[in-house]
Parts: structure tokens; C-alpha cells; sequence
């Protein structure tokens, strides 16, 4: 299984971005841990948790699109360096702040997003930049397992930093692992575009708005890419679905507290999606069709919903165990789907291109989400979170059926 990664792993472009991404991942995760548990215990409330990503949403609609189209434009190194910086320097600053400003942190989600509708497009640009098509799949299989390895390190240690270290210095260490992204890409050469920035002003907002459309009709006019492209758009709307509803999930479903979901719900499905980035690239490059294996990742994460909300709830004491085994499932399962979607889309969609389509992508993504999120929230408050496990389990039975039914016709018709 090694093996399947060693070309990749020896290449040393790609590892600079891999500690970037590991390092800008364990950050942000144990940001988030922190954020949203404090939150939580101050408000008691799901829709004070939906706002925070409501706050990470509002930056994808006000500049996600010419940040994508930026990415085409700018050298990506430099973008990446910016980027890291300008995030460890927010959260730095927020560190002095929260004890007298508590709602900045909406403020700090804000500005940290901001600079990530750079940043996700332009790593995702640069991984085709910098490995072989023939590794692409190896490649992303990496970065899903260590994004899902520093959930798993980052939502398990947050706690346990905040315990002993306070909340003021966790920030400060989740700064630090920032200015070290920063620094890692620094090492990579330059990976410039055939297209500069034009002096002229007018010029260059044409030409932003320009290749913003190209982008979308791209997307638009290829059915191949179409479809995939709206799975990966439903994941996303579903994991932040979860995840801001994620403490009342801890003290409704598994009566266990709020402080402890890093450990037994996040931790198990992060080790669970680390498996997938082992098992999914060697599954594709043994020759399993990527339609097949996102049929058999449909099937299991609606089963695993609906037996999370349903089943599980009534096992008294093996509730807590029998969660956290879903929760490892549930993590498998979205590998399963977001790795031969993107893996799909990165070799079908031209090099000029890549950084509008994945930075549309973000875009759309964050935007769709928002009254989702929103909803989630609401109807949590209102119904109770198995509600939500039921919505979330049949719109995956459904996908399933729709894929098994149109998606052979999908692929054949789509022109790429």
C-alpha cells in the first residue's frame, strides 16, 4: 500500500505543499474546535454555531469568484505564501482580543475565509502543477488522509491544549503552525501563469470577470464535469450541515458532553476518512471504475445517517461506542465520494482552467450552503437533530439510485 504513494512522496515540490496543507490544516481545525465549543457553551445555542459558518461563507460571495480567477493570474507560490501569512497573523491578533471582544470571533471565521478563497484554489491548482497525472489520484488520496489525519490530531488535542495551555496560547500555537505553512511553500519555485496581472486597471477587471465566466460555462457546458461537480457540492453542504450541528448531536443523540466530541465522534470519523485515502486511490488504480466506488460510498454514508439518528440513539450502553464506529464509517464514506470526484475533475479539466473550476467550485460551494447551514439550525432547535440524520441519510439513498440509473448515461453523453 506504501508503494502506491512513494513516487509521489519523493517528489519535493509536492512535499512542500503537503506540510503547507498539513500545517495550514491542523490550524484551522483546532481553530475551529475552539471557536465552536466556546461558542456553544456560552450561547447554548445551534443557530449561534450556524452563524459561524455563516461568517465563513460571506467572503466565497463577495470576492470568491475573483479570487479564483486571480489564481490563474497570479504566481501560485507567492499567492500561497500570502495567504499563510496573513491567516497566522489574524489568528495572532484575534489572541490578544477574545477575552474582551467574544463576537470577533465572527470576525476572525470572516477574515481567515477571506483569505482562503485564495488560498483552497490555488493549492488545488498547484497539486496537477507540480505531479504527474499518472500520480493524481496517489496524490489527492495523500492530502484527503492528512486533512482527515489533522482533523483527527487537531479536534483531538484542541481540548487538551485549551486545558493545560488556556485558550489565549492554543491560539497562539495554531498561529504558529501558520507561519510554518508559510515558510514550507516558500521552498517551492515559482509556478507562474502564461497570463500576468495587466497595468491597465480597467483592463484587468475585464479580464477577472472574463475568465470568471469562462470558468462557469466551462463547467456548465461539460456534463462530464457537471456532475461530479454537484456531488462535490452536495458533501460539502452535508459535512457543514454536521458539523455545526455536531455539539447538540454529542448531548441529544449520545448524552455524552459537548467538550468530549472532539474525542468520540470527530477523532473516529477522521481515522475513517484516513483509511479511505488509503483504500480509495489503490481501489483506483487496481482498475475499479470511480463510479462504482462512489455508488458503494452512497450506499453506506445513507445507511450509517439514518442509524446514527434512528438506531443508535436506542442502544443505551453501547450508544456511545456504536457512534463512534459511525462516525469512523460516515468518515470512509465521504472519502469515498470526494476523492474520485475530484480526482475526475483534475484530469478532465484543462490546465488554464483548473484554478476557475476548483475556485468556483469553493464559490458555489459556500454559497448553496449558506441556507442549508441555516436550516440545519432551525430545524434542530425545532425537531431535534434526528430530523436532520433523516433528511441527510435519504438524499444519499437517493443519489444512489439516480447514479445507478442516469449515471452511465451521464458519462457516455458528457462531452469533456
Amino acid at each position: 500500500m506504501i508503494d502506491e504513494f512513494k513516487p509521489v512522496i519523493r517528489n519535493s515540490k509536492f512535499i512542500y505543499v503537503w506540510i503547507s496543507q498539513i500545517l495550514s490544516q491542523l490550524a484551522i481545525n483546532i481553530m475551529n474546535f475552539l471557536l465552536l465549543i466556546r461558542l456553544f457553551a456560552v450561547t447554548g445555542s445551534a443557530i449561534a454555531t450556524s452563524l459561524l459558518w455563516v461568517a465563513y461563507a460571506l467572503p466565497a460571495i463577495l470576492i470568491g469568484p475573483l479570487a479564483a480567477a486571480a489564481v490563474d493570474m497570479v504566481d501560485r507560490r507567492k499567492m500561497l505564501m500570502v495567504t499563510n501569512l496573513l491567516q497566522a497573523l489574524t489568528i495572532f491578533a484575534y489572541a490578544f482580543l477574545h477575552e474582551t471582544r467574544f463576537f470577533l470571533l465572527y470576525g476572525v471565521a470572516f477574515m481567515y475565509s477571506l483569505l482562503n478563497q485564495f488560498y483552497v484554489p490555488a493549492e488545488a491548482a498547484t497539486i496537477p502543477a507540480v505531479v504527474p497525472k499518472k500520480y493524481l489520484a496517489s496524490a489527492n488520496g495523500l492530502f484527503f488522509m492528512t486533512q482527515q489525519g489533522a482533523l483527527v490530531v487537531g479536534f483531538g488535542i484542541a481540548g487538551t491544549l485549551n486545558h493545560f495551555l488556556g485558550f489565549t496560547n492554543s491560539l497562539y500555537f495554531a498561529a504558529g503552525f501558520l507561519f510554518l505553512a508559510f515558510i514550507s511553500v516558500s521552498f517551492l519555485p515559482e509556478l507562474k501563469v502564461q497570463e500576468g496581472v495587466p497595468s491597465n486597471l480597467e483592463e484587468a477587471i475585464v479580464r477577472f470577470f472574463t475568465r470568471i465566466s469562462e470558468g462557469y460555462y466551462f463547467i456548465k457546458g461539460q456534463k462530464g464535469i457537471l456532475f461530479p461537480f454537484l456531488l462535490l457540492i452536495a458533501i460539502q453542504i452535508s459535512s457543514a450541515m454536521i458539523i455545526v450541528n455536531v455539539p447538540v448531536m454529542a448531548t441529544e443523540l449520545l448524552k455524552i458532553s459537548a467538550n468530549t466530541v472532539g474525542t468520540l465522534l470527530v477523532v473516529p470519523a477522521g481515522l475513517g476518512a484516513g483509511l479511505g485515502g488509503f483504500i480509495v486511490p489503490k481501489l483506483l488504480r487496481g482498475g475499479l471504475r470511480k463510479k462504482r466506488v462512489i455508488e458503494y460510498a452512497l450506499m453506506l454514508l445513507g445507511f450509517v445517517a439514518l442509524a446514527l439518528g434512528f438506531i443508535i440513539p436506542e442502544l443505551n450502553s453501547l450508544r456511545v461506542a456504536a457512534g463512534s464506529f459511525s462516525a469512523f464509517l460516515m468518515g470512509l464514506s465521504v472519502i469515498g465520494l470526494l476523492i474520485p470526484a475530484q480526482t475526475y475533475l483534475q484530469e478532465a479539466t484543462p490546465g488554464g482552467l483548473r484554478g476557475r473550476v476548483f475556485g468556483n467550485f469553493w464559490f458555489l460551494a459556500t454559497i448553496a450552503t449558506i441556507l442549508p447551514v441555516i436550516f440545519s439550525g432551525t430545524l434542530t432547535e425545532l425537531l431535534g437533530v434526528k430530523s436532520l440524520f433523516f433528511i441527510l441519510g435519504g438524499f444519499a439513498l437517493i443519489g444512489l439510485v439516480l447514479s445507478k440509473r442516469y449515471g452511465q448515461r451521464i458519462i457516455e453523453n458528457g462531452t469533456i
